[in-house]
């Protein structure tokens, strides 16, 4: 039997870089960012509140150009190549256009596409002059015909954004903090806000629930009676009828002091409010709940019996670990990480950029209209805002979220030397405690990330590489997916 060497698959490799590039993700996931999430950030903020109340900003409509150059006498030019900004010591970057309108008690006064600032713009990505390019054009132009692109150009120097390794958002977690006390958290995102909601059994048998801004010890089911689920029955089918689960859950609800909704809102009022009249208090507990308590799933009053099902669900798991129904989570096992490229790492820099923009909007209405000055979109749009702040993340390598060392210069020593830049994966972790399980290779990383490919020193097993045939996809909605599974008759537990 004649035995398969090596030598076999060489031509499958090779087709396999013919049609992909090593910076493919990179690029698919800058392009994401400017498609989608510019528009998902303005709808965030699209109205804009002046301190003074008859004066209103609406914002729509982002548009982000192909790189243009401002030459020293204030003319742009636009077919400006990465070439150029590598010699003249310039940004490689995309002007970003908005259309603003300006409303006067409800009257429309002024509306304008303005000018808001400036993005550096991606190597080889959809909105680059290089983009499309044969080989000929590329050597023309001054550009390598083989560099596969998916890094930026800022002040001269080819920066590449590095990937970060975070935990996943909206997903279950089980732990054992000590030896009796069982957690089920979830890391809860909607836009900029990240809030971590943690459910916790004691040996007792008692359910104990915290997320941002809620009371110290809160008992779980006050809190699911606060969010709607009103009698005993409509709480014990909100568990599963495993026999140890409704015990724990007749437990729980034996030792629940609130009687009704409103009790239990009071409670989170007191703590939220305190020495407020108690309409006030039960507004803001309603508030609170709606705002920071699983915002991923809605931050609506019709929202609360879904987080009330959630909530139960979270519990269920953490009690089945009690009772070795099931085990402990992994939080090493890749499935429960997420690997943040280019475009998620633009998003959370623009996202902060343009809420500093927003800001700076309302002092400069503000200002204006103290002052007996004429209002106009013009005189109170300042581009500066969005690009310093831009450009210095990109250029110190300091990111949102205390993060360093996320953007770092090209190392063009060899051909290999960028393709590690543009796979290498770091940890958040903090590099000068021990760590040995998340240093570890895990059985997860196999075919995903180099086992050898790691620095030596407190940076082992922090900083990682993707393996040269691993793909990362990016993020889709979740959306028509719902909407395919309610089609074809999935329906809600009750």
């Amino acid at each position: 039997m004649k035995q398969k060497t090596s030598s076999n698959y060489w031509p499958l490799i090779e087709s396999y870089f013919r049609e992909k590039s090593f910076a493919k993700q990179e690029i698919d996931s800058f392009d994401h960012f400017i498609d989608h999430k510019l528009e998902q950030i303005v709808e965030e903020n699209k109205s804009v509140t002046p301190k003074i109340e008859e004066v209103k900003l609406e914002l729509s409509g982002i548009e982000v150009s192909r790189p243009r150059i401002i030459e020293a006498d204030g003319s742009p030019r636009g077919e400006f190549f990465p070439m150029e900004a590598r010699i003249r010591n310039r940004t490689y970057s995309s002007p970003v256009f908005l259309t603003m309108k300006l409303l006067r008690r409800d009257v429309e006064q002024d509306v304008k596409k303005s000018y808001i600032g400036e993005i550096p713009t991606m190597v080889k990505s959809k909105l680059c002059w290089l983009n499309g390019k044969t080989e000929e054009e590329l050597i023309e132009r001054g550009e390598d015909p083989k560099d596969f692109g998916g890094y930026f150009v800022v002040n001269g120097s080819e920066k590449a954004l590095m990937t970060q390794e975070v935990l996943a958002s909206d997903r279950v977690i089980i732990s054992e903090k000590t030896q009796e006390k069982v957690t089920a958290e979830v890391i809860s995102t909607r836009g900029a806000f990240k809030g971590r909601v943690r459910i916790t059994r004691t040996p007792d048998g008692m359910l104990g629930v915290t997320f941002p801004a809620s009371p110290k010890k809160l008992r779980l089911f006050v809190l699911l009676k606060a969010l709607g689920l009103k009698t005993k029955r409509e709480i014990m089918n909100a568990f599963s009828d495993e026999i140890e689960i409704q015990n724990d859950v007749l437990l729980n609800l034996e030792n629940t002091p609130v009687k009704d909704q409103n009790e239990a809102l009071d409670r989170i009022g007191k703590f939220v409010a305190p020495g407020q009249v108690i309409d006030y208090r039960l507004r803001r507990a309603q508030e609170v709940i709606d705002a920071f308590l699983l915002p991923h799933i809605g931050q609506e009053s019709k929202d609360r019996l879904a987080k009330a099902y959630y909530l139960a669900t979270m519990a269920t798991k953490a009690t089945e670990r009690a009772y070795n129904l099931r085990s402990e989570d992994d939080k090493d096992h890749y499935s429960n990480k997420r690997l943040e490229l280019s475009g998620k790492l633009m998003e959370h820099l623009f996202r902060y950029a343009f809420k500093y923009f927003i800001k700076d909007l309302t002092f400069q209405i503000d200002r204006t209209i103290t002052r007996r000055r004429k209002l106009n979109i013009n005189t109170v749009v300042r581009p500066g805002a969005i690009t310093e702040r831009i450009r210095f993340a990109m250029s110190t390598g300091n990111w949102i979220g205390r993060a360093t060392g996320v953007s770092k210069f090209m190392d063009r020593t060899n051909f290999l030397a960028p393709l590690t830049d543009l796979r290498k994966v770091k940890s958040p972790l903090d590099k000068n405690r021990e760590l040995y399980e998340a240093r570890d290779v895990h059985g997860t990383h196999w075919g995903r990330l180099c086992p050898i490919e790691t620095p030596d020193g407190p940076q082992c097993g922090l900083v990682k590489n993707l393996a040269l045939l691993s793909e990362v996809t990016t993020e889709v909605s979740e959306d028509p997916v719902e909407k395919m599974l309610y089609k074809m008759g999935v329906k809600l537990k009750k």
